[in-house]
């Protein structure tokens, strides 16, 4: 049978890879161990996505018949019971494990659904019904905190986009047309709130892992707001070079750190806002897609060169 054995000892006798990745490819290399951590990740999100979708189902189909109170209780208590396995490890002082995250997870996501629905019944804040959203956003805060999951902390911090991203009417948010400047100024402005929330986070506690966790939602944020003010003018004139200013500091984020989606988040934001500002200034199908095939050739083949510096060796 071949092994790549020889090679992997070579290669730490020369110090091109160290003892603990040697360590690994060796075993991967005699099959004694591999890891299934993604593949176990994406089941456990696959399954809460179908509990989430067969609650929806359930609930369209039999809502007469049970009744808005009966539903609201349902929902509370399978939240609680998909709660009971991260208040145990807690309770005993032991780390949550994968599975438990995710049902910590799919308690905090009925949770949010009951809510919902229970103002959607009830009107219980009346006028005030988008504070429901903050509100969410605390309460799936503290709990993302006390159980240390950077998964329920990425519920919060939607919770929070959501409420940024309610105008005075509903239907303000359809009209994309005259909406888009103040949706661009509050995703910025929830942007730098999430930064803000990012810097006292790690002041507070430097082993924090949810750093990650705030730097997609700030970088995600912060492109969708400059790309907003890129398609009218005059907000062109600021959210063209807020645009570059941030494609660029993106990818020197991701060649310093080794994190290949701030690479991604770089060149697919640059090449989206390219193409916003130029397209409706050019005439007849064929320019557009001409000019759109070199846009997405030269973002795929810079994108290209960045992963392979990337991934070279430091000096």
């Amino acid at each position: 049978m071949h092994t790549l054995e020889p090679e992997l000892r070579t290669l730490r006798a020369e110090g091109i890879i160290d003892d603990a990745t040697a360590g690994s490819a060796l075993a991967l290399d005699r099959g004694e161990v591999f890891s299934l951590h993604l593949e176990l990740r994406a089941t456990l999100y696959a399954g809460v996505l179908l509990v989430m979708a067969g609650l929806g189902i359930l609930l369209a189909r039999n809502l007469d018949r049970i009744g808005p109170l009966a539903i609201v209780l349902v929902i509370a208590l399978t939240a609680a019971a998909c709660g009971v396995p991260a208040m145990r490890a807690k309770l005993a002082g032991r780390t949550l494990t994968v599975a438990g995250d995710y049902l910590l997870l799919l308690a905090v996501l009925l949770g949010s659904t009951g809510l919902a629905y229970a103002e959607r019944q009830f009107t219980l804040l009346g006028p005030w019904w988008s504070w429901h959203l903050l509100l969410l956003a605390v309460v799936h805060a503290v709990i993302a905190y006390a159980f240390a999951s950077p998964l329920v902390l990425a519920v919060a911090l939607t919770s929070l986009v959501g409420w940024f991203g309610v105008g005075v009417a509903p239907g303000d948010v359809l009209q994309f047309s005259y909406s888009t400047p103040s949706l661009g100024a509050r995703a910025l402005v929830c942007a730098g709130v999430i930064a803000a929330w990012r810097y006292a986070d790690r002041r507070a506690r430097p082993d924090t892992s949810f750093s990650g966790v705030f730097d997609h939602f700030v970088a995600n944020l912060a492109f969708w707001g400059a790309l907003s003010w890129c398609l009218e003018w005059p907000w062109l004139a600021a959210g063209l070079p807020l645009l570059a200013a941030l494609a660029y500091a993106s990818v020197r984020r991701g060649l310093d750190t080794g994190r290949e989606a701030f690479l991604v988040y770089g060149i697919l934001y640059a090449a989206i806002g390219i193409c916003a500002v130029a397209l409706p200034r050019l005439h007849g199908m064929t320019a557009s897609f001409g000019f759109v095939l070199i846009v997405v050739c030269t973002a795929a083949a810079t994108l290209w060169q960045l992963r392979r510096r990337l991934r070279q060796p430091g000096p």
